[in-house]
């Protein structure tokens, strides 16, 4: 981020005059200072903000009845599909997220998320699943 500060200070010293009676090293070193300042600030809302939300995630009681649900769908899933796309819903109903289990089968995350689409599509169409057209 003193990068950007530093290039900010070159545009203002070249476009207003009054600054040149300042050594540009001087504008330089409070533009860098000041960009870096606030890309600390930002990072530490970011943080903030993460923190809070891992709070919210972790103080909500867990639903047995929406993680069976899912564990249902997911078994159903794996007997649908091609050899990848029930591959990676195996993963995916052992915890793995779409980017652990795209990397584990060696496939881009965009590879395994458009298979797994497909996957479920093909599950909502079937009697197994419900028309989703229907709401």
């Amino acid at each position: 981020m003193a990068a950007l500060g530093f290039l900010q200070a070159v545009q203002r010293y070249l476009t207003q005059p009054s600054l040149r009676r300042y050594a540009f090293s001087t504008i330089a070193w409070q533009a860098m200072a000041r960009s870096v300042a606030a890309d600390y600030r930002a990072e530490e809302r970011r943080r903030g903000a993460e923190q809070r939300y891992l709070e919210t995630v972790r103080a909500r009681p867990p639903d047995p009845h929406r993680d069976l649900e899912g564990q249902l769908v997911l078994h159903d899933l794996i007997s649908m599909g091609n050899e990848d796309q029930r591959r990676l819903a195996q993963l995916r109903l052992q915890g793995y997220t779409v980017a652990e289990a795209a990397q584990a089968r060696g496939m881009s995350g965009k590879r395994a998320r458009k298979l797994l689409n497909e996957l479920h599509r093909a599950y909502f169409n079937t009697e197994r699943g419900f028309n989703i057209h229907e709401y």
